[in-house]
């Protein structure tokens, strides 16, 4: 190191000392007694409590520990500590902070539930065990004995490897199956014409779903995980006309894998996917690409969403389609009362690069969403969005204008949870289009009832 280096870094350490002893200066120079320090002491509490609250875990522990080396015996900062150290992953200052509670609290029955949480979070199933022995032998839990504290749920949790899934299925009913007009007599330009089976189709149905997510984290008290799913949906309708048009079966696939950082604050998701959509195993299309999500947690109560993917398609009767599709998006999500309820608006751009110019298309959508946590296991779930999109040419020879399409999609779920693992589902959506081209008007209504189990 050279003596010009030298120079810089002692009077970078000395303007950071400085800075440290300004910031600490209301506790070190006054004593322990003295009602200046006790103010700057409580002062610094409430400003550590309202950036854990306010979501700054980072922060707020790092003022929790500044706090706990000048008021070592004040219950509040320890509290204040574990909470913090939790939100970051800190599980052992956690585990430190609840004990010091626990030596002046030992009859706070929740205090143990937190530190047998913290131990299973450290993969010390033996310790969490330990610390609910501990709160029967006081009698602390009502009687309840293992069924007081879930040490199964949470140690599943807290593994380095995590599965979760859904398997769900049911019954539908679809007032236009394949999205047709009204009639099959449609004006498209100056031309009035009958375009055989285009119609409106209503039929009965069923469909199967299932969702598999997977994860496995890096290291116990690291950030990154590594994430994959694989998810699927089938569909039949019980109206036989549709058989001539090959719609009354579809099928849906996607597989992914990724990496995926997670924090207190912020959570990043990136993937590559390949999807297949079918019609019958007769109209195929097939999709490549990668596909990110950003989340920040800009409070307990606010998180911003940035969503976007760009897919290589190809069309296996209409290979004029084939090409770069991509979609970027921005959505806020809000919790609100004591239930948490969500709400969800945000704003999404597309676009494609299709290897024939009229089937280009540049759109955008706006959609919001309600989540409402309702009392006895029922949530209510409303949404709306509309969308327009312009293609870069007309739908048919006959017409000249090019197409644009006006959607509107108005619905809601109700979800009713049987217990953990089984839940009933109910859903509604309507759905209105409005094009330049009569072959792309129609209404749609859509129902349907099912059942669901979660792993």
């Amino acid at each position: 190191m050279t003596t010009r280096h030298c120079c810089i870094f002692y009077i970078s350490h000395i303007v950071l000392s400085i800075l440290l002893l300004v910031r600490l200066a209301p506790f070190a120079l006054a004593d322990e007694n003295d009602p200046a320090r006790r103010t700057a002491v409580e002062s610094a509490k409430a400003e550590a409590a309202a950036l854990l609250e306010r979501g700054k875990g980072t922060d707020a522990y790092e003022l929790y520990m500044r706090l706990l080396r000048e008021a070592p015996g004040d219950g509040a900062v320890h509290l204040g500590l574990a909470r913090a150290a939790a939100r970051i992953g800190r599980w052992n200052q956690a585990v430190l902070a609840l004990e010091m509670l626990l030596e002046k609290y030992p009859r706070e029955a929740a205090l143990y539930d937190q530190l047998a949480h913290a131990y299973l979070a450290l993969n010390d199933r033996a310790g969490a065990e330990r610390v609910q022995q501990a709160k029967r032998d006081l009698g602390l839990d009502g009687g309840a004995g293992d069924a007081a504290f879930p040490m199964d749920a949470l140690e599943q949790r807290y593994s380095l490897f995590q599965v979760h899934g859904k398997i769900y299925g049911g019954i539908l009913y679809d007032s236009n199956a394949n999205q047709g007009p009204s009639s099959e007599d449609v004006q498209l330009g100056d031309w009035r014409v009958k375009v055989p089976e285009a119609a409106a189709k209503e039929s009965l149905g069923g469909y199967l779903g299932a969702n598999l997510d997977i994860g496995r984290k890096f290291e116990r008290d690291g950030n990154w995980w590594a994430v994959g799913d694989v998810q699927t949906y089938l569909r039949g309708n019980a109206n036989n006309d549709l058989g001539k048009l090959r719609g009354r079966e579809s099928q849906w696939g996607r597989a992914a894998l990724g990496l995926r950082r997670l924090s207190a604050e912020t959570l990043l998701d990136v993937r590559a996917k390949a999807e297949i959509f079918d019609y019958e195993w007769y109209q195929r299309v097939t999709a490549f690409g990668p596909e990110a999500t950003l989340l920040l947690a800009v409070s307990p109560s606010v998180q911003l969403i940035t969503r976007g993917g760009i897919d290589k398609r190809e069309y296996s009767r209409d290979h004029l389609r084939d090409g770069a599709y991509w979609t970027v998006g921005q959505y806020a999500r809000f919790f609100f009362s004591e239930s948490n309820h969500e709400f969800t608006v945000g704003a999404q751009y597309r676009g494609s690069a299709p290897q024939k110019q009229d089937y280009a298309c540049n759109g955008w959508e706006i959609s919001t969403r309600l989540l409402f946590k309702l009392p006895h296991g029922f949530e209510f779930a409303p949404f709306a969005s509309m969308s327009r999109d312009y293609y870069h040419g007309p739908s048919t020879a006959l017409e000249i204008k090019n197409r644009e399409d006006e959607n509107l999609r108005l619905g809601s779920g109700l979800t009713y949870r049987i217990n953990e693992s089984w839940s009933l589902e109910l859903g509604y959506r309507y759905g209105k289009s409005t094009s330049t081209s009569n072959l792309y008007d129609y209404d749609q209504h859509y129902i349907s009832s099912g059942i669901a189990w979660n792993f």
